[in-house]
């Protein structure tokens, strides 16, 4: 009996060695959101990258991980529920901006000020102050914004490439064009040549007819003089453009194109069809789309066209520069994804889990730590690294043992998209998703579309004048658009005039006073590229 019990005793001492004394003086149990998406085989309750992170962070400092799943095309309802219930997470994550707001309304949200303060400098980092502005809200009123919730960070924010026939610039004995100057005379100089046959058009833009200038607003304002545009200014005309001063000279410049036969005929109709076909015969020596779109394997422009022309190839060019503030401008997408929150559950989530939540987030938001989480483990979840340590030869879940499965977007959520530390590594990582010979193509058209970037305008209260006259402001300005490119050059001035005119009577003046009225109460987002 004796020896039983000493070797009862052994064995408990030697378990309670190996594990971890979770239920010790001293541990906490953070309960984390994570996504559920039926990857077959993947245990989301005992994955790698839970077993990782217990390891390398939960042991260190005493706090135990627990994975909650939570279905991801269910997750608003799901968390609704659990919110209402005071059974939710300690930590969660969601796409429901009204949930959000709901319970920043009731007081049900850990304020995060001065939690990211003191335990979270490398995620603060990682966000970015831009991205931390759109969890802040002036809750009592006393004009100082607080922090109710984090943004993940959406890493791919590039919107639109330009692209440039390579083998005409070649044919012409041309360097890349660096400015308009430069730009309009190889339009010149392509038509000249003939260099599409007769089907020759040096110059191409994709027309959406819901907003007609969204594409035409990237080349014009490289014309607006910054140096008569506020930030005020900027996010009270968001979305009008063609009133800011300078921009008139770029709609006459379209005017000029137009009639010396350097557009597209038919640039105010939206034809994909026509579009595709001129693409794909290589009539086209100029077009702007997304900055992967000459290479998907759904449309390959480049591959199609190869065909077609013997030679023929499409590289990206940066030459939209605004002299005014010598930067080649480039609209992102606002960098938020998925909002992160920290709820206050009745109760249940004490003051210490929401010290271990900010904690555990900014471990992840670490180089070394956000890498293992989003890649896994080499030999396994992928077989190489580049030169730049970008992981290759990425293998498949059904390739990977079940112990090894992994989310790297649901579980390291604080990165929407695989992070390498620089523009220019995402890219490359982005491009090995591609045809390898048209990789190098891909990563200058995606760093070029980060060049000198601003994140696009918006408002973060409703703006009643774009409920009231959005869509027909913006079928006014297609009409503009129409008009002033086609419009006789001797009249320009007068219809352009008269245009704008039109678009203010329209419902465009109230928009520009209700958007001034937000920027003046701080209730906007976005970035203005004029700012010193």
């Amino acid at each position: 009996m004796k020896k039983t019990l000493t070797l009862v005793l052994a064995l408990v001492m030697m378990l309670s060695l190996a594990l971890p004394a979770f239920a010790d003086e001293g541990w906490v149990e953070l309960r984390v959101e994570a996504y559920d998406r039926t990857i077959a085989g993947f245990n989301l309750e005992d994955c790698w990258q839970l077993r990782y992170a217990q390891e390398h962070f939960g042991d260190p400092n005493k706090i135990k991980l627990v994975f909650v799943p939570v279905p991801r095309w269910t997750e608003g309802e799901v968390l609704t529920t659990q919110l209402g219930g005071g059974t939710a997470p300690d930590l969660c994550m969601t796409y429901n901006g009204d949930l959000i707001n709901q319970y920043i309304e009731f007081d049900g949200l850990y304020q995060l000020d001065a939690l990211l303060e003191e335990y979270g400098p490398n995620l603060k980092a990682f966000l970015g102050d831009d991205l931390l502005k759109f969890g802040q809200q002036d809750r009592d009123g006393d004009g100082t914004k607080e922090q109710w919730f984090l943004s993940a960070r959406r890493l791919s924010v590039a919107n639109v490439g330009n692209f440039i026939r390579a083998d005409w610039l070649k044919a012409l004995n041309m360097e890349k064009p660096t400015d308009i100057e430069s730009f309009t005379a190889y339009l010149k100089a392509a038509k000249e040549a003939g260099l599409g046959g007769t089907r020759t058009i040096p110059m191409h833009f994709d027309l959406y007819e819901s907003n007609p200038l969204y594409n035409v607003v990237r080349f014009a304002d490289a014309f607006i003089d910054f140096s008569q545009v506020t930030e005020e200014d900027w996010f009270a005309y968001s979305g009008l453009h063609e009133m800011l001063p300078g921009s008139k000279e770029a709609y006459r410049w379209f005017n000029q194109l137009y009639h010396e036969g350097l557009l597209y005929e038919n640039f105010d109709i939206n034809d994909d069809t026509a579009t595709d076909s001129a693409l794909l015969n290589g009539y086209f020596g100029f077009f702007s789309m997304q900055p992967d779109q000459p290479w998907r394997t759904d449309k390959n422009y480049q591959k199609e066209m190869e065909t077609a022309v013997e030679g023929a190839e499409w590289v990206s060019v940066n030459c939209f520069k605004n002299e005014s503030l010598g930067k080649y401008l480039h609209d992102e997408y606002a960098a938020n994804g998925l909002s992160i929150i920290i709820p206050k559950n009745g109760g249940a989530t004490t003051e210490e889990k929401a010290i271990a939540a900010i904690k555990y987030m900014d471990w992840m938001a670490q180089p070394e730590n956000m890498f293992a989480m989003q890649n896994g483990v080499e030999g396994i979840n992928y077989l190489e690294v580049t030169a730049d340590g970008i992981p290759t030869k990425v293998q498949s879940a059904d390739a990977v043992p079940d112990e090894n499965k992994m989310h790297a977007g649901d579980i390291c959520f604080i990165s929407n998209g695989l992070y390498y530390g620089s523009p220019e590594k995402n890219a490359a990582a982005i491009a090995l998703g591609f045809d390898e010979k048209y990789q190098a193509n891909i990563v200058e058209s995606y760093v070029h579309a980060g060049t000198d970037a601003w994140t696009q305008t918006s408002f973060s209260i409703p703006i009643q004048a774009e409920t009231d006259y959005g869509a027909m402001i913006k079928s006014k300005q297609g009409e503009f658009l129409s008009k002033v490119v086609t419009c006789d050059p001797t009249e320009f001035d007068a219809i352009y005039d008269a245009a704008i005119q039109d678009i203010l009577n329209t419902g465009a003046s109230e928009l520009i006073e209700e958007q001034r009225a937000a920027y003046q109460a701080g209730e906007f987002r976005g970035t203005f590229p004029g700012a010193k």
